[in-house]
């Protein structure tokens, strides 16, 4: 039986992908900070785990013994403008989404590489091509996780290893809502802005178990490319995105915001 550990598995995309694997026969190993807000489903194991902790990591890559899947879904977001953003802000938001992964993979590619197998998934979004107003240091960390796993794949690819890049479109989450932030007078317009859903792609966003099942399915599927747009605006946005020039994809993400 193959054995997953998902990281950021008590809210969200994290909670449903926990969910939908253990529907799918594996052992779910779910983890969070605090392992008190991980629900009693049926998982393998429920660890706590703080990814911007090498101790925590080092201690839950202990108790969750081999595992075959790793799915690195934690992540920290902030909106604010450039300007705005602490640098202890930052400095946590690519902790949480760069460093964090990086320290999940080295704890866990060892023991793939020696069994000859196994799948790393990097949870992004679109912002990690496709960067808006409001969204410079997340989209920043996005950008530096897709790099990270593409050079993972180049390197670990040919030893078994599969590698997959989740980006998320719209997804009904509250991500929004709950992060954390930092916009001063001067872009409060850009702020308003934000919170009226563009109707450019004409898509209601995705629910975390719509894309749970998705992602699952691009994990077993027998050949997956290695991004893996997620709701009915990703694929549009990132198309949008390829084929404008910077000045031309400058325009249009004002429009959207």
């Amino acid at each position: 039986m193959r054995r997953a550990l998902v990281t950021g598995a008590s809210r969200g995309i994290g909670h449903a992908l926990a969910v939908e694997l253990a529907g799918r026969g594996y052992e779910v190993v779910a983890t969070a900070r605090r392992v008190d807000d991980l629900a009693d489903l049926p998982y393998a194991a429920r660890l706590p785990l703080d990814v911007t902790s090498d101790t925590s990591v080092a201690a839950a890559a202990t108790s969750a013994g081999t595992i075959d899947l790793l799915i690195n879904n934690a992540a920290l977001g902030v909106v604010a403008p450039v300007e705005d953003t602490p640098a202890e802000v930052a400095r946590a938001v690519f902790d949480t989404n760069v460093v964090g992964p990086l320290r999940l993979i080295s704890a866990f590619l060892p023991g793939m590489r020696q069994r000859g197998g196994g799948t790393v998934v990097s949870v992004s979004s679109v912002a990690g091509q496709a960067v808006f107003p409001l969204t410079g240091v997340h989209a920043a960390s996005k950008h530096a996780l897709e790099a990270l796993s593409e050079a993972l794949a180049m390197e670990a690819g040919p030893l078994g290893i599969r590698v997959l890049i989740v980006e998320l479109g719209s997804v009904a989450t509250g991500t929004y809502e709950w992060q954390e932030r930092y916009v001063s007078s001067a872009y409060a317009h850009l702020d308003r802005a934000q919170r009226v859903p563009s109707e450019d792609t004409g898509a209601a966003p995705v629910s975390p178990e719509q894309a749970a099942s998705a992602i699952a399915d691009a994990i077993d599927a027998t050949e997956t490319p290695l991004r893996l747009p997620i709701g009915p605006d990703a694929a549009w946005l990132l198309s949008e995105r390829a084929r404008l020039t910077d000045a031309g994809w400058a325009v249009r993400a004002r429009e959207f915001t």
